[in-house]
């Protein structure tokens, strides 16, 4: 989990959780107030490991099982989503 580069404080799970769901919403530090944004990197790792799965899911679509979409949806999403947390990078805005 990323930290801030200030006061060394790491970013709790919930903040970086949100600032991804909200489009990399601008993280603030806790003790500091320091502002934070994800980098550019960052934003397309996010997107390839997000589209990734679903591309070839949508693509397939008609020779998938409906059980690989639900896995899809409901497994690796949510694991991608989690890894996110502890992959995306910040840096001061």
């Amino acid at each position: 989990m990323e930290r801030c580069e200030v006061c060394r404080m790491p970013f709790t799970w919930e903040q970086v959780s949100k600032s991804l769901l909200a489009a990399y919403k601008l993280i603030t530090c806790r003790t500091c107030s320091e502002r934070y944004k994800v980098q550019f990197l960052s934003r397309v790792l996010a997107s390839l490991l997000v589209i990734g799965p679903i591309f070839p899911a949508i693509l397939l679509s008609p020779s998938i099982s409906t059980q690989m979409l639900i896995f899809v949806a409901f497994i690796v999403l949510p694991s991608v989503f989690v890894a996110l947390s502890y992959l995306i990078h910040y840096r001061i805005a």
